[in-house]
């Protein structure tokens, strides 16, 4: 079971790495054509929106609540679940449509929850025009991310987990296509913060465009695995009664953590929108390295948790509550054996991993804050791995309930220190530094979710033998900040010989840090026995050509 849980995750990992790396090229030509200052983050939140609106109305639900359903359809009906799935992706379809028209008629209403005080001025009509105007062209993309949801968890549940994770690929050849027109035909930088009319329709609709075909690009292989999908409306005596129960709490979690998003997307554009002077570390800056601090997150946490959640549904379902414990411990050890070194990582060699990524054009001016907000995310990515696999055991269980009073706690403490941390402690003359402090607010909250959330889960997962992560966590942490402190000082070596400023000197950078943080990583934790890094080490060095 561990190994079929292996596999399938490696399959989702491989096509994450790939998606992964063209969203930092899409990143790195919307850093070069709209800047990382206030014109970057007026896209930047309008294209988030979307996205946040499908998980607040719908995702949370498609998200968790419907494999542990679905698996039991397929393994129980006798039809194989075939007339659930439909009913289920039919009432989602039509959901779904209903909801994005909704939206797109309230687009000045929705943008105007985003925006801080900074751009309701009276000078700052245009810019918020401009919001509006992205707002409008990108919410259709509710519809397009909510039935690839819907369409990719029904293939999670009859356990082909590939084309999920393969087919953003497409999503992000487009975006990026319709960024290079953008950089043939129009201006590029910061100044002035707005946009022309063909400018918003390049870029909201190639953005949207995106994600309509990575939705086409999924709908083969839902026949491919054996279900034929046929509209077939009523939801009488599916049991959905009992989904609908489940997903209230989901929906309640989920409005909670978007509440959170609005709070800190306004705090974000308030540091680019400041008068403040000089570079700005915006939502931009904090949007940017949040998705570097969720690369391992992406390849490794959710490859390994969606491929478990099936199997642990299965075992919770049949009462195997210890079983369980040692399956979701497991996967916990297996990802921070990645995870940990990664946010070591991170926080070590920020500066050239962001210049990689945003040093061209405009984008390089904010280089320096935007590598500190890096670092402040990274300290949370390892307790925001552990509470993410925390959550889907809950799930398994189909709690969804008790997720939902614990996200309470973490949202109130991340946004309490939000505020606090960029309307109390940063005076105007220091607020471009807004994305930093989100930073270190995040890292809290989950700190704080993972205290609080593993003496809830012991209720119901009793304490097991081969279920604890806490020493080799703490393992995993000293052999990570060895090799990165190594690292660390090899480049500090070099660079008294070396000037490699600039993105390919960046490359290089990392390139020598990986080659001496690596083995370093690799050769600790083999004398501290950290099974879960040797066991990874293992499986590299066994593809290696050896020589007789």
């Amino acid at each position: 079971m561990a190994d079929r849980t292996l596999r399938s995750a490696a399959v989702m990992a491989a096509g994450t790495v790939l998606s992964r790396l063209l969203g930092f090229i899409r990143i790195a030509l919307l850093a070069a054509a709209i800047g990382t200052a206030l014109r970057g983050d007026i896209f930047t939140a309008a294209n988030t929106i979307p996205n946040s609106l499908y998980i607040l109305l719908a995702g949370g639900v498609f998200n968790t609540v419907l494999v542990p359903q679905l698996v039991r359809a397929i393994k129980n009906h006798s039809d194989g679940g075939q007339d659930f799935t439909n009913r289920v992706l039919t009432f989602g379809f039509v959901v779904l449509a209903i909801v994005t028209v909704a939206c797109v008629l309230l687009a000045p209403a929705i943008a105007e929850l985003y925006l801080p005080k900074e751009l309701h001025d009276p000078s700052r009509l245009t810019e918020k025009a401009n919001m509006i105007m992205f707002v409008r062209l990108c919410l259709p993309q509710i519809f397009f991310y909510g039935a690839f949801v819907l369409v990719g968890q029904v293939l999670n549940a009859r356990r082909r987990f590939g084309p999920m994770m393969w087919a953003p690929i497409a999503n992000n050849i487009v975006a990026c296509a319709s960024i290079v027109v953008f950089l043939l035909i129009y201006r590029v930088g910061d100044n002035p913060p707005t946009y022309s009319h063909g400018e918003e329709l390049l870029l909201g609709l190639g953005h949207t465009v995106g994600i309509a075909v990575q939705l086409l690009v999924l709908l083969p292989y839902l026949k491919a695995s054996g279900h034929t999908y046929r509209p077939k409306f009523g939801l009488r005596g599916t049991g959905l009664g009992h989904t609908a129960r489940l997903g209230i709490w989901t929906v309640l979690f989920v409005a909670v953590n978007q509440v959170t998003l609005v709070v800190v997307t306004q705090l974000a554009i308030a540091g680019s929108a400041s008068s403040d002077p000089g570079a700005k570390a915006g939502l931009f800056a904090y949007s940017t390295a949040m998705l570097i601090i969720l690369v391992p997150h992406g390849i490794v946490t959710v490859s390994l948790a969606t491929a478990a959640l099936p199997q642990m549904s299965a075992l919770a379902a049949d009462g195997d509550t210890a079983e369980v414990g040692r399956m979701s411990a497991r996967s916990i050890r297996q990802t921070l054996a990645i995870v940990v070194p990664a946010a070591a990582a991170m926080i070590a060699f920020a500066y050239p991993i962001v210049t990689i990524i945003a040093g061209y054009g405009s984008g390089k001016n904010n280089l320096t804050l935007m590598s500190y907000t890096l670092i402040t995310l990274a300290l949370g990515i390892v307790p925001f791995t552990v509470q993410y696999f925390q959550l889907r055991t809950f799930y398994a269980f189909e709690d969804t309930r008790t997720p939902f009073f614990l996200q309470c706690v973490i949202a109130a403490t991340n946004i309490a220190a939000a505020v606090i941390g960029v309307r109390v402690l940063l005076d105007q003359a220091h607020l471009r530094f807004s994305g930093v402090v989100l930073g270190g607010a995040f890292a809290l909250a989950y700190l704080v979710a993972v205290l609080i959330s593993r003496p809830v889960l012991r209720r119901k997962v009793p304490r097991v033998p081969g279920a604890g992560i806490g020493l080799p966590l703490l393992a995993m942490v000293i052999a990570a900040v060895a090799g990165a402190g190594a690292g660390r000082v090899v480049l500090w070596l070099l660079s008294l010989a070396i000037d490699w400023s600039g993105p390919l000197g960046a490359v290089v950078q990392l390139a020598a840090a990986a080659v001496v943080m690596l083995p370093v990583y690799a050769a600790v934790s083999r004398v501290l026995r950290i099974h879960e890094v040797n066991d990874v080490v293992s499986m590299v060095t066994s593809k290696l050509p050896i020589r007789r």
